[in-house]
């Protein structure tokens, strides 16, 4: 393995974790909803992909007992 694919592989790993993080999955969560997002349809747009991560959190959240803890109110959902 050359050093530029160790590099790759090392900067990939950290935005795939950090992209995980800012959408509260783990990481092989994460990178199986892209996945499924990715194969949905030819050509999945933003919305798309939004979705799917959205569906995984909550099943995530249902899995996890519905915990409220630090959750925003609907106020502050939808900015009143």
């Amino acid at each position: 393995m050359t050093e530029l694919t160790v590099s790759v592989n090392e900067h990939l790993a950290a935005q795939v974790a950090e992209s995980a993080a800012r959408h509260g999955l783990p990481i092989d969560e994460y990178v199986a909803s892209v996945l499924a997002a990715a194969q949905a349809s030819d050509e999945p747009d933003r919305t798309e992909r939004s979705t799917m991560l959205a569906r995984a959190a909550y099943r995530r959240w249902n899995a996890d007992g519905r915990p409220e803890t630090d959750a925003m109110t609907m106020d502050q959902v939808f900015g009143r």
